[in-house]
């Protein structure tokens, strides 16, 4: 007898005997299971400490689970001494996988999901996008919608914190107020994500934009594709990019294909943070503080010249933008395009420049199309220098003119899309 035969002589013995006297960890394992989620376990999702509620040990979830524990370990002693097992296993292994990921898509389960890994992120400019991400898929799962038309406010972190939706539904009170920004939301970007915006017949569609939007950021950013993949979207996103430039971004190709088929991968990230911060963040970490906006700049934004702008990356989102305007526009919805600014301390004549250009470029597409364009002339907010948190995000005070002028605009546009704006 060779020494790989004894090795494994050894460790089937091994195995049998864990079985044997370390069975009832399985069952014990679900009925603690029973006990957690009984009413801990929500205070787990919400970053509190758990606790375990001895009474759900009579209720059917701990007969369930244990009932479960039981027969896995049932299963595992069957199969220790079956020949072939190897190949067995690898078949439950992907009967379980497909079991979990079937598990994650349920609204439930999502909400869950969405609720912990937010309570577990700290609150640090990085993660911004994290949170964003959190909120937007908090909200479409949570999403019912009303009799009232919807007002969809889309666009990047100017949007998620310069624009206050309670006080716009307050000036719009015959429309229902959805927001749908995240940080670096641009136009290929929100083509990858049309399936978490509410895009429907009657409904209106808000999207804020600047020429800073179209130039200086990866031609195919997977790592912000990734929470928001899928198949449907595939395609207007291969029609924006080309084949080329994802050709040559073959790693962001499979990323996305993985992220398109599978919950569990476009859960990755987020699940991965909350795992190696599973008992909670410091008190510290767990909310925003004043210091924060200011490392929210956009490393982007300190570009000076036209000469460093990515010309491919501006091409790739001028195309989303008319894919974009074109899918908004055939679900029948109205497509406004509001006009972002920034702090007025980074305007230049190579900046304003820039923006005539961007600005000639709305106006004549809007013309040719169903959509409008809102200058900023025409928004009249009023707002200068000490409305600015930074270079680019607003503040408070910032925020609400922002928001009224917006509210101003949209009165004189019919809640319902299809008549006369």
């Amino acid at each position: 007898m060779d020494g790989r035969q004894t090795t494994e002589m050894r460790v089937r013995e091994a195995e049998r005997c864990f079985l044997w006297h370390w069975g009832w960890v399985f069952p014990a394992a679900g009925l603690l299971l029973a006990c957690l989620t009984g009413g801990g376990f929500w205070a787990w999702v919400d970053g509190q400490t758990p606790w375990l509620d001895w009474r759900q040990l009579l209720t059917w979830r701990a007969a369930v689970l244990g009932g479960a524990g039981a027969a896995f370990w049932g299963m595992w002693r069957a199969l220790s001494g079956v020949r072939g097992r190897g190949r067995i296993a690898v078949v439950l292994a992907a009967l379980g996988f497909a079991a979990a990921e079937c598990a994650v898509r349920i609204p439930a389960a999502q909400t869950t999901f969405w609720l912990a890994t937010e309570a577990r992120l700290p609150a640090k400019a990085n993660m911004s996008f994290m949170h964003d991400v959190c909120h937007v898929r908090l909200e479409e799962a949570a999403f019912k919608r009303e009799g009232k038309p919807l007002l969809v406010l889309t666009g990047s972190s100017q949007v998620v914190e310069g624009v206050d939706e309670k006080a716009l539904g307050e000036q719009l009170p015959d429309r229902t107020i959805v927001k749908r920004a995240v940080s670096s939301l641009r136009p290929l970007q929100a083509l990858v994500a049309k399936k978490y915006i509410p895009l429907s017949k009657r409904d209106t569609v808000v999207h804020y934009l600047s020429e800073f939007d179209f130039a200086n950021q990866d031609v195919f950013p997977y790592d912000w594709f990734r929470p928001f993949a899928g198949w449907g979207t595939w395609l207007d996103v291969l029609k924006a990019v080309g084949w080329k430039p994802i050709l040559q971004e073959w790693r962001g190709l499979v990323d996305y294909s993985l992220a398109a088929s599978f919950e569990t991968w476009r859960q990755r990230d987020w699940a991965r943070t909350a795992f190696l911060r599973v008992f909670g963040v410091s008190k510290e970490d767990s909310v925003f503080d004043a210091t924060i906006p200011e490392k929210r700049g956009g490393a982007w934004f300190a570009r000076e010249t036209r000469g460093n702008a990515n010309t491919l990356e501006e091409n790739v989102q001028k195309r989303a933008f008319h894919i974009w305007i074109a899918n908004v526009l055939q679900q029948g919805c109205n497509a406004i395009v509001f006009e972002g600014d920034v702090n007025p301390l980074l305007h230049n004549e190579t900046r304003m420049a820039l923006r005539r250009e961007f600005e000639q470029w709305m106006a004549e597409g809007a013309a040719e199309g169903k959509w409008r364009f809102v200058p900023l002339e025409e928004q009249d907010a009023g707002i200068g220098p000490e409305d600015w948190a930074d270079m680019t995000h607003l503040n408070e005070v910032g925020r609400e003119k922002l928001t009224r002028a917006m509210g101003r605009v949209l009165e004189g546009i019919p809640a319902k899309a299809g008549e006369e704006m």
